[in-house]
């Protein structure tokens, strides 16, 4: 199957919809006409389990370092680590802007142990760079060999440097700068694996071509932030907001993936975004920082997951290079709270925290039939225990706000016995929101903790059903051929 065509979307009007199997009503706002939808599951699953290290998170080198004598990586910080495993996070890529720049130290022995110690407490990986510009490869052969000697348990693979492409121009000049730390680490650590280039489009493949035939290349990576910059954002919040949950992203996402994601895989590459998010420089604020960003989070995760690839990492942290130096993001996932016990969580949470409720298995082939200027999306995936997990995804808000009703049809022989379901609202489905959100019912408290639940469906059948999904709210759906 062409994975461009994973989700192609059949979009016309309906002008009659076909009488309700089974309808879900959940509290609406004064709305429009319900708009009709159909989402049709076409096969059971595509062949390839979602990759077990999929999800991910990218922090700046700097936050390896204590601060007024106190680690962020902790093993004991309960909160964070509870927040790792309630949101799904198993990978952790450290480096980002901090790596390469002189006015922050490169992190020795004691911070290394601080951050192993706590990727094994979280259950993640770690992805861990070294400096590249105006580094010595000396110094990350040693603290490669140390990782290696000591914490080889709790390590994907090394990376060295970021976003090289800003700096060192053409390929060739990078090449030559980066293949000495490459053999250096690779004399020290016969058998150590790379993440790289950790850059743009162009230097992935280059570098994949230079170096996979090699065999030490774990993963080709580059980074996007899908809509563009921070600080233009700010100029108009609610026209980006707006365009956070346009599905003409879509198209980006297909010319993101042609360009690099579909030549690797036919290279037999595998392929990382090591580090995205929404907006660069920090996220825009009004726009990365708000409920818009969790639907957009939600569907992009999910799209590129369809799509094969080896995960995402979302860069977040108390601070990320931006404007020039460090500061907060706007896009932060989640931010340690003001007295300094746990952690606020920010709208972009609560996507990553569906993304791993709703993804399970094989992604699935779906197809959308509704109005071509309805903003709307669907993902499924197939379980090993035969489930099906379904997530559909209402981004349609404001004066335009139509609540869908959703014709859900499901592969033949399908035998769902049980059918559970599970909503991602913001309280007022405002999509400015800063607070307010909730999965399953509940959100996540500061200390990591989540008690949402699912809630039975009634009145299904055995070859699909219609259920009711707000404006500005995400619903997965969970079929199982169990009684639960």
């Amino acid at each position: 199957m062409n994975r461009l065509s994973i989700f192609h979307r059949t979009k016309f009007i309906f002008s009659i919809f076909p009488s309700l199997a089974a309808v879900l009503l959940t509290p609406l706002p004064a709305v429009a006409q319900s708009q009709p939808v159909t989402v049709t599951v076409t096969a059971a699953g595509t062949g390839k389990n979602l990759a077990p290290r999929f999800l991910g998170l990218s922090y700046e080198m700097s936050m390896l370092l204590p601060t007024d004598g106190r680690y962020y990586f902790d093993a004991h910080d309960d909160a964070l680590v509870n927040t790792f495993k309630t949101l799904g996070i198993k990978s952790l890529r450290v480096g980002a802007n901090a790596v390469d720049d002189p006015r922050i130290p490169v992190p020795q022995e004691k911070d290394i142990d601080q951050l192993f110690d706590f990727a094994r407490a979280a259950g993640v990986k770690v992805i861990y760079s070294f400096r590249l510009k105006n580094g010595d490869p000396a110094e990350s052969a040693r603290l490669a060999a140390y990782i290696a000697a000591h914490d080889a348990d709790a390590l994907d693979c090394f990376a060295i440097g970021n976003e090289p492409n800003f700096y060192l121009k053409p390929f060739a000049t990078l090449f030559a700068q980066w293949k000495p730390h490459y053999d250096a680490i690779l004399k020290a650590v016969p058998d150590a694996m790379f993440d790289g280039p950790s850059a743009d489009a162009n230097y992935a493949l280059a570098l994949a071509k230079a170096v996979f035939p090699e065999g030490h290349l774990a993963m080709a990576s580059d980074h996007y932030y899908f809509l563009g910059s921070g600080r233009a954002g700010e100029k108009n919040p609610a026209a980006t907001r707006a365009r956070f949950l346009a599905n003409r992203l879509d198209a980006s996402y297909e010319r993101d993936y042609a360009k690099v994601g579909a030549k690797l895989a036919a290279d037999s590459v595998p392929y990382r975004i090591d580090e995205m998010n929404s907006c660069y420089n920090g996220g825009s604020k009004n726009s990365s920082d708000t409920y818009a960003s969790t639907l957009w989070a939600l569907d992009c995760t999910h799209w590129w997951a369809a799509h094969h690839i080896l995960g995402v990492n979302y860069h977040t942290g108390e601070s990320v290079g931006r404007d020039g130096g460090f500061a907060a993001p706007n896009y932060a996932a989640f931010l340690r709270q003001p007295d300094g016990n746990g952690f606020m969580m920010r709208p972009q949470a609560y996507a990553l925290l569906a993304f791993t409720a709703g993804a399970h298995g094989q992604p699935a082939e779906v197809k959308i039939q509704t109005a071509t200027n309805f903003n709307f999306n669907a993902y499924a995936y197939k379980s090993q225990d035969g489930s099906l997990y379904l997530t559909l995804i209402n981004k349609s808000y404001g004066d335009h706000a139509q609540a869908a009703a959703v014709s859900v049809q499901l592969p033949a022989g399908l035998d769902a016995k049980t059918w559970q379901r599970m909503d991602l609202t913001q309280k007022d489905n405002d999509i400015a929101a800063k607070t307010g959100v909730s999965l399953g019912g509940a959100a996540v408290d500061a200390h990591g903790d989540w008690a949402g639940r699912w809630k039975k469906i009634t009145g299904e059948n055995s070859g699909g059903l219609t259920v009711e999904l707000a404006p500005t709210s995400a619903a997965i759906l969970h079929f199982s051929p169990a009684k639960l």
